[in-house]
């Protein structure tokens, strides 16, 4: 590397602190002095613009001198942010801001900037009507509508539905308590929104140009895990077709047989759910029932043996080996009782030697009749094998019928192991589900909604990583744990409420979605730099290595969706106010974590992230940032987002 080229990345990077900072204190002088106090003498100031725009300039200067240009996806993701602070700066000097109060049939012909000043508009501007459009059945506002007269034109304006008139926008604002006048807001920009928005589009596509290019490390990646997945699926389908399985339905009556088990008597399916999940990791394996794994190992014994014992190169052996000798024990199938003596006894089936006090014909039916239901199942005797259940259930009920429990107990005991069999994004999964059918919006309008989101994404990416990572079985439900703990603890309402009008956007929910996305993978990547360091002080270098991957493989998409999500948001402020960006307290902390979590992406021209402890340290502070832009904005800070 030349002197002038390690200058000037030095420089690039000192700027960039700088903007960081100064964007930080900002926010904290605005809740003391005000926000036309930081509009003016920071974000206005041209000492500010002035930092944007030498760091512009020396990252073209670099851009250049190390011919990015020849990687095309990290090019056009580079010029893209140009492109935008182009667009903004465009907008900075030559836009037109203001309100403009209507009243039901006055003429009006001017404007206040926002500056105070009266400007003069090229037509003339009426209000025709103005109307609130309700909830169907209730009381509770829907949407604000406008009908604004010029003339030239008559047009609609609404909540995310902005008015325009020979390039002047007009968005809805407020409206006064009679109905009779409103006020609204009034733009002038079509230069810094066309080059703003062409910055987001090139943005968009060097994202995915980026992952698909075969120069990126995030393509490797992705391929590796690709290829594990498939091989997975292959061995799983191996697996099937060699394991033989009794029928479902015979399986689900066998489990509502009672046992004794852990000094409680209980279902059978209880026990059958407890040895899947010992054996397999779920309640659930390859589409079995927890049921037809357990019963079709008492029957099928030597090839589920095999596959569950000899071929699963998991961890725990020992203590399915365990497991598997306790089965073999008879320690879960004592599905006899018989009371002597005031005591009642368990015994399971087979050859063991009975006590002399139990008569014959009840020591042949212990001993019999299990090896009957096999030979049933065996040659397809469906019915025969209803039957034989049907007679160990009345043998139970015959000899202690007034100590089992009753059929709803069982019933629900089963439901509850059912619920147990049934992965946490599932229910989670449901219950987003059941919100977005119920209150007919995307579940993503406050705080409750967007933890309970957090968490499902946390989940869902336990499970699609877990088999190559699997570290991420634990730290994946310890964070989603945490967002439901989080959700419950802030006061966040689980309520089903209507959207407040302004809310009611596509764009919004979007944008929330791949912010909460972004969110959910840097708590990820805090977990697993706690774990790293806990790696790395104890020398495990190897696992140090897988662990510092994953974090790594997180980082891209992660960074991508907080992009994204800026940017959908700044889309939809400029539907819904008229101004893509006005340095509110929550826009300006999520600019400052995408930029503190988009440094480590240069990894390979800052050579500190390629130590696995520094990675993990700037990782675990890096999300102080998503902390604060989250909660303390909220608490702290305020603004406009502070309600989200």
């Amino acid at each position: 590397m030349t002197p002038s080229i390690s200058r000037i990345r030095k420089l690039i990077l000192a700027l960039y602190i700088l903007i960081v900072v100064c964007i930080g204190l900002a926010t904290v002088i605005e809740k003391v002095r005000g926000t036309g106090f930081v509009s003016e003498h920071v974000y206005g100031a041209w000492w500010f613009s002035a930092l944007w725009a030498v760091l512009t300039v020396a990252s073209c200067t670099y851009i250049l001198k190390q011919r990015l240009y020849r990687r095309l996806a990290v090019f056009l993701l580079h010029v893209s942010f140009v492109v935008i602070l182009a667009g903004a700066l465009t907008t900075h000097l030559f836009a037109r801001q203001g309100t403009v109060r209507l009243r039901t049939g006055v003429t009006e012909i001017s404007y206040i900037d926002k500056e105070g000043k009266v400007e003069r508009l090229p037509f003339s501007l009426k209000l025709k009507e103005f109307r609130i459009v309700n909830y169907p059945g209730t009381d509770a506002p829907l949407n604000y509508q406008s009908v604004v007269e010029s003339d030239r034109d008559e047009v609609l304006v609404s909540m995310n539905n902005v008015g325009s008139i020979d390039g002047y926008r007009l968005f809805q604002q407020s409206y006064d308590t009679d109905g009779e006048g409103v006020t609204l807001g009034i733009s002038y920009d079509p230069w810094g929104i066309a080059v703003t928005y062409t910055g987001y589009l090139l943005l968009f596509v060097g994202i995915i140009a980026t992952l698909l290019s075969r120069k990126t490390q995030m393509r490797a990646l992705y391929r590796k895990a690709v290829l594990m997945l498939l091989l997975l699926v292959s061995i799983g389908a191996k697996a099937d077709d060699r394991l033989p399985v009794i029928d479902r339905d015979i399986a689900h009556r066998m489990g509502t047989i009672h046992v004794l088990y852990n000094n409680r008597i209980c279902p059978l399916n209880t026990v059958a759910t407890d040895f899947a999940m010992k054996m397999t990791g779920g309640a659930s394996w390859h589409g079995y029932s927890a049921d037809q794994i357990f019963f079709s190992w008492m029957i099928y014994y030597s090839p589920w043996e095999k596959e569950l014992l000899l071929n699963n190169k998991r961890k725990g052996a020992e203590e399915r080996n365990g497991v598997a000798e306790m089965f073999y024990n008879g320690q879960f199938t004592r599905i006899f009782p018989y009371q002597t003596g005031g005591q009642v006894n368990w015994y399971s089936p087979g050859g063991q030697v009975l006590p002399r006090e139990i008569p014959v014909k009840e020591q042949f039916f212990i001993k019999q009749s299990m090896d009957f239901l096999t030979e049933a199942i065996v040659t397809g005797q469906k019915d025969r094998a209803f039957e034989i259940i049907a007679k160990i259930k009345l043998f139970q009920h015959d000899m202690i019928g007034d100590v089992l429990p009753g059929e709803y107990a069982t019933r629900a005991e089963i439901f509850y192991n059912r619920l147990r069999s049934i992965r946490f994004p599932v229910l989670i999964t449901v219950q987003l589900g059941l919100r977005w059918w119920l209150s007919g919006h995307i579940p993503l309008s406050n705080g409750y909604e967007t933890m309970l989101f957090m968490a499902w994404v946390l989940l869902v990416l336990t499970i699609v990583l877990f088999r190559k990572f699997r570290i991420i079985l634990w730290i994946g439900p310890v964070a989603a744990c945490c967002c439901l703990l989080v959700a419950m603890m802030t006061g966040s309402s689980s309520q089903l409420t209507p959207l407040m009008p302004v809310l009611q956007s596509p764009l919004l929910s979007f944008h929330v979605m791949t912010v909460m996305c972004a969110y959910a993978l840097f708590a990820l990547q805090l977990l697993l730099g706690i774990y790293g360091l806990v790696l790395a002080r104890r020398k495990r270098l190897p696992e140090l290595e897988r662990t510092t991957a994953l974090s790594q493989l997180l980082l891209y998409p992660a960074v991508f969706f907080l992009a994204v999500g800026i940017f959908l948001g700044a889309v939809w402020a400029n539907v819904s106010w008229g101004c893509y960006w006005s340095w509110d307290p929550k826009e300006s902390w999520a600019l400052i974590t995408l930029m503190v979590y988009a440094i480590p992406l240069h990894k390979t021209s800052l050579g500190c992230f390629a130590n696995p402890r520094f990675y993990h340290v700037y990782m675990i502070a890096a999300f102080l940032s998503v902390f604060f832009t989250y909660f303390g904005v909220n608490y702290v800070l305020g603004g406009m987002h502070s309600y989200a």
